[in-house]
């Protein structure tokens, strides 16, 4: 199967995208809705944080699906894929940091709140605070091979 191109893998991933896109706008239009019935409760703090992440999830899916643009029409070695691998990069930092809130108010919290879950929401976010930074690190890696791998193409461009 091909990579590259019309009628190829990265096609059919956009359209995976969009769905990913579709199903992630209904989730953070849902917890926005909860977010306001219970503005007032304690739990509005970790409702806040998720529609925060639901958002910035928005954000990265739409970067992927230009990146995946990008694959379909040929377009591998260019300026805008390092914007948009950056973009990702940071906005997974940006996650982690999110995470990072929501975990240190649940420990300073924990006295005040008598939820048997609330050790479970303690360790979620701990793990996702987590996944984000790899991810973060990883993307930034990635961003930098490919920074690299358009200066060697520009440099065969040029003795060629």
């Amino acid at each position: 199967m091909k990579i590259l191109g019309e009628k190829s893998l990265s096609s059919k991933v956009i359209i995976g995208l969009k769905i990913l896109f579709g199903i992630i706008s209904l989730l953070t239009f849902l917890v926005l809705i909860i977010f306001f019935k219970y503005i007032k409760d304690v739990n509005s703090i970790f409702l806040f944080t998720v529609f925060l992440t639901g958002l910035t999830a928005l954000y990265i899916t739409y970067k992927f699906i230009q990146i995946f643009i990008n694959l379909k029409n040929n377009v591998l070695f260019s300026e805008t894929n390092v914007y948009y691998l950056n973009s990702i990069s940071n906005s997974c930092f940006i996650i982690s940091l999110l995470y990072l809130i929501n975990t240190i108010t649940i420990l300073c919290l924990k006295i005040y709140l008598n939820y048997e879950y609330i050790y479970y929401i303690l360790f979620f976010s701990i793990i996702f605070m987590i996944v984000f930074v790899v991810s973060s690190i990883g993307f930034k890696i990635l961003n930098e091979i490919y920074k690299e791998a358009i200066n060697y193409k520009n440099e065969n461009d040029l003795t060629i």
